[in-house]
């Protein structure tokens, strides 16, 4: 019974977590690694900041000209304001929504090669695709990585294959990028390089050569997590002129005025860049009183519509520790009769590539305003602005991930699938086991109980022929022997009766025991055994029974019955000999899993120095528990034995 439990439980073990056998290996669940990658890459996403398109940028970029052939190289040459030691050039390609409403790259080289230009005149090359075609690049920037720093004072890209036209553009092949940016540190240095291409399609305020440069993408460089739409600063007068102390002496080269972006989370396009200023002026000063101010940049009629990124303007460097903007003439809102306002979501002035403006507050003689302290806190109404380079590198990171998961997701779906199969297959396997393991135990049961019975059938016999034969010829024989003899001395008498009851008694145990092993008894109620046991040796001793959980003994196994039988005729036993009582009492219960007989009578009891009762401790021995004998001279005996209902089996 034992064993068979404990296989049963291995195999339903098996059957339902068969994982638990394969704990320490990947090979049953092939899924297993697969989903460790994919929550590895999904962690790794969840680190970076999440980018999102425009409705309505300010430029869309460069792009090849309709008429252009196909099959001619395409050169495009960037020139810088100056050269630089530049050591990452990013390309970021155009994107349309085709005809299945879908977003994809739209016209990046198939094949072409990127090339800086040097100051001796001279070319290198920094990426050479021209003999294979270049993996499809999805919307994500692509960065190539200068092989040593060199002073650079341009680049050129030469595409020798186009990507096939998936626009309703008139032509087959087509050329083209949103933005391309060329890193001297943090610093974008072909941010307004002058740009020139062998083929162009132009149009005004979409498409032309310069927008390649110009600093205007479909995405904004924010780590874009919604925050208050009403994040912005606001002047309700015609002219607002703002300052700024930058604590120290700076070189002011760049500054990015981000427009008011009132719903970025419904994307209305009518609602970019309203207050945005059309003509504005940044001042430089070393002196607080701008007395020896210096011009950075002006802008007198700005030509573009607003879109939702930064309007970006570098120039050479102008060093003061005061700055002075002056913004007029901002974008009404042709939804409103309200008057004219002024509108910003925040001003970054830059110094080689950093903010240096960040967290110094602007203050400004106008008392209409709102939301000034907004101007410099890196956010804007659509989340937290980021580092240019940093916010390409990740955006980067972030679509090769997302590509990544669009070839593990389909690998790991087919794994699960195949581990489902083989866990099913490998549960009914599992399942017949258990079966077949439990009809073997069955049928070794059966055989081992077919041969015990005969084995039984076998020992009862020859008890009943052999023993129970030569115990009634022997008292038999006594009877006679004692018919014979006319005048038999005392001693003679009783020898004789010794002998004919013992003979007589014998037979009746034979007789007991071979019910026992016939399995007549075995079944039978053991405190209805208890009690004729109880009346065959006691006879007129009266006896009173108090047996509680009777149950605990009659689930004993036979084996222990008849054990706790012929215990209980010992005791009985030595109560007629020895102990001349004239009443017994007779105690069961059951203390959690310890059974308990008692036996006690009123007789003589026993003196001290008594011999211990052998054969009742040779029986508790087999029982497997303890025997106590309590008696006091004139006061009784009492037999107590203890055992566990465990023990036997």
């Amino acid at each position: 019974m034992k064993l068979f439990g404990v296989l049963m439980r291995v195999a339903v073990s098996i059957a339902l977590f068969p994982n638990l056998l394969w704990a320490e290996t990947s090979v049953f669940f092939e899924s297993d690694p697969l989903e460790e990658q994919i929550n590895s890459v999904r962690e790794t996403m969840d680190s970076m900041p999440l980018s999102a398109t425009h409705p309505a940028p300010w430029t869309f970029g460069y792009a090849s000209s309709w008429d252009d052939e196909p099959e001619k190289p395409l050169v495009i040459e960037i020139k810088f304001m100056k050269a630089e030691v530049v050591d990452l050039v990013v390309m970021l390609p155009a994107t349309l929504t085709d005809f299945a409403n879908v977003k994809q790259s739209l016209g990046f080289p198939v094949r072409f090669s990127l090339e800086r230009l040097l100051t001796d005149g001279s070319v290198e090359m920094i990426a050479n695709h021209l003999n294979a075609d270049y993996e499809e690049p999805g919307m994500g920037p692509q960065l190539f990585t200068c092989p040593k720093p060199v002073l650079t004072t341009g680049l050129r890209i030469t595409v020798t294959q186009r990507a096939k036209n998936a626009s309703w553009w008139r032509t087959s092949h087509v050329v083209a990028l949103s933005e391309l940016f060329a890193f001297a540190g943090d610093r974008n240095v072909a941010l307004h390089g002058r740009v020139m291409a062998s083929s162009s399609f132009n149009v005004e305020g979409a498409w032309a050569p310069e927008y390649l440069t110009d600093g205007f993408l479909l995405y904004s460089q924010t780590n874009h997590k919604l925050s208050d739409p009403t994040h912005v600063f606001r002047s309700f007068e015609d002219e607002v002129q703002l300052e700024i102390d930058l604590g120290q002496q700076r070189v002011v080269d760049e500054f990015r005025f981000w427009p008011m972006v009132q719903s970025p989370s419904f994307n209305f396009p009518l609602s970019l860049g309203v207050g945005f200023p059309r003509s504005f002026r940044v001042e430089v000063a070393g002196n607080h009183d701008f007395s020896d101010t210096k011009l950075f940049y002006e802008e007198k009629d700005l030509a573009q519509q607003p879109g939702g990124g930064p309007y970006m303007r570098q120039a050479e460097g102008v060093s003061g520790r005061y700055v002075r903007i002056t913004l007029r003439d901002g974008i009404r809102d042709f939804r409103r009769e309200d008057p004219g306002e002024i509108s910003l979501g925040e001003i970054e002035l830059l110094e080689h590539g950093k903010v240096v403006s960040g967290g110094l507050p602007f203050r400004s003689r106008d008392a209409e305003t709102v939301g000034i302290e907004l101007l410099t806190d890196g956010f804007v109404s659509d989340g937290e602005i980021l580092p240019l380079r940093q916010w390409l590198t990740q955006f980067q990171q972030r679509v090769a991930s997302l590509q990544q998961l669009r070839v593990l997701w389909p690998a790991a779906t087919e794994a699960r699938i195949r581990d489902g199969k083989r866990t099913t297959a490998f549960l009914l396997l599992a399942i017949g086991l258990i079966v077949a393991l439990a009809q073997l135990v069955w049928v070794v049961r059966v055989v081992a109980h077919r041969r015990w019975a005969r084995m039984r059938e076998r020992i009862a016999c020859d008890l009943h022929d052999e023993i129970g034969a030569n115990v009634s010829s022997i008292a038999h024989t006594a009877e006679l022997l004692k018919e014979t003899m006319h005048a038999p001395s005392e001693t003679q008498s009783r020898l004789l009766g010794n002998l004919i009851e013992s003979a007589h008694l014998t037979t009746r145990e034979t007789k007991h025991f071979v019910s026992f092993i016939e399995n007549e008894e075995q079944d039978r109620d053991l405190t209805e055994q208890f009690a004729q046991v109880a009346n065959r040796i006691l006879g007129t001793i009266p006896a009173k029974f108090s047996l509680e959980n009777t149950r605990s003994f009659n689930a004993l196994d036979p084996t222990t019955k008849w054990n706790l039988l012929l215990f209980f005729k010992e005791a009985l036993n030595n109560i007629i000999k020895h102990a001349k009582a004239s009443a017994v009492e007779i105690h069961t219960r059951r203390t959690g899993s310890v059974l308990l007989l008692e036996i006690s009578d009123n007789g003589c009891g026993m003196p001290e120095g008594s011999p211990s009762c052998r054969h009742l401790e040779s029986r508790a021995k087999v029982l497997g528990g303890q025997l106590g004998v309590h008696s006091r001279l004139s006061e009784g005996t009492r037999v107590t034995l203890n055992f566990s209902r465990t023990s036997q089996s």
